[in-house]
C-alpha cells in the first residue's frame, strides 16, 4: 500500500492472455486497464513506443490494435503515476502462410472405384523458423462396384499415404530431392474427408514443394451373396505456390 492508505498502482487487466498466436496480416486487439488514475499508459512493441494514452482513468479499458507481422514479439504496456512505473507484457507469436495449392482434374488418377482430391493445402512458416503443412482432403471409393446390380458393398477401408517432397539446395551441386511421408487409415467408410497437419522435419526447405496422396481401398461386398473383397487405388498431386 502507498502512504495514507492509497493502493499501489497496478495494471489490473490485460486481455487476451499471453502468449498470443496469429497469422501474418491478421488484426489483433489488446486491452489493458489500471486501478488508479495515472499520468500515462504506454504501449511498446519490441521496445518501441507504438501508442500513448495520456491521463488514463481507473477501471477503464484501453486498447491497442495492430496487424500481425511474422516473428515472435513482445508487447508491453506500462502505466506511470508520479514517477512509479508498472508493466505487464504479452508474447505475440506470428506464423505466415508460405504457399498454397489444390489438385485439379489433370493431377489425379481418379477411377470409378477410387477418387482422392486435395481440396486445399497450406504451407505455414512458423515464427521459430520451422514449417508445417495442413492438407484438406476428400475421397470416394467403391462407387463403381455399388452400381453393379449383383453387388452389395457393406463397408470400405481406406489407406492414405501423404508424401511431401521438396528440393534441398546443395550448392554448388544441383538441388537434390527430399521427402517426408505419413500414412493414415480410414475404416468402415466409403467416403471420407479430413484435415491432416504434418510438422515437417528441420531440414525442410521451402523450394519446389509438392504434395501427393496415394489412396488404396478395400471394398467389402457381397456378390451374389458371396463375401468378397474388392480393391481400388488412385493418387493425386498438387504443387505449393
Amino acid at each position: 500500500m502507498g502512504g495514507g492508505g492509497t493502493p499501489d498502482l497496478e495494471i489490473t487487466l490485460i486481455s487476451p492472455e499471453s502468449p498470443i498466436s496469429n497469422y501474418a496480416g491478421e488484426s489483433r486487439t489488446f486491452k489493458a486497464s489500471v486501478n488508479l488514475n495515472c499520468n500515462v499508459l504506454r504501449w511498446k512493441l519490441d521496445g518501441v513506443v507504438v501508442q500513448t494514452n495520456n491521463y488514463p482513468t481507473a477501471n477503464t479499458d484501453y486498447t491497442y490494435i495492430d496487424d500481425a507481422v511474422f516473428g515472435s514479439h513482445e508487447l508491453k504496456v506500462e502505466a506511470e503515476k508520479d514517477g512509479v512505473v508498472v508493466s505487464k507484457s504479452w508474447i505475440w507469436n506470428v506464423d505466415e502462410i508460405a504457399g498454397t495449392g489444390q489438385s485439379s482434374p489433370d493431377t489425379n488418377s481418379a477411377t470409378e472405384n477410387a477418387s482422392i482430391e486435395i481440396d486445399n493445402s497450406i504451407l505455414y512458416h512458423k515464427f521459430d523458423g520451422t514449417y508445417y503443412i495442413e492438407i484438406h482432403w476428400s475421397s470416394l471409393v467403391c462407387e463403381g462396384y455399388r452400381a453393379q446390380n449383383h453387388t452389395i458393398v457393406t463397408s470400405c477401408d481406406q489407406s492414405l499415404q501423404f508424401v511431401i517432397t521438396w528440393q534441398v539446395i546443395t550448392y554448388p551441386e544441383d538441388p537434390e530431392p527430399a521427402h517426408f511421408e505419413r500414412e493414415i487409415e480410414v475404416h468402415n467408410y466409403c467416403n471420407g474427408e479430413g484435415i491432416e497437419v504434418i510438422d515437417l522435419p528441420s531440414h525442410f526447405m521451402d523450394s519446389s514443394t509438392s504434395v501427393r496422396i496415394n489412396l488404396t481401398a478395400e471394398c467389402h461386398a457381397l456378390i451374389y451373396w458371396i463375401p468378397t473383397t474388392l480393391s481400388g487405388s488412385a493418387y493425386v498431386t498438387c504443387g505449393i505456390d
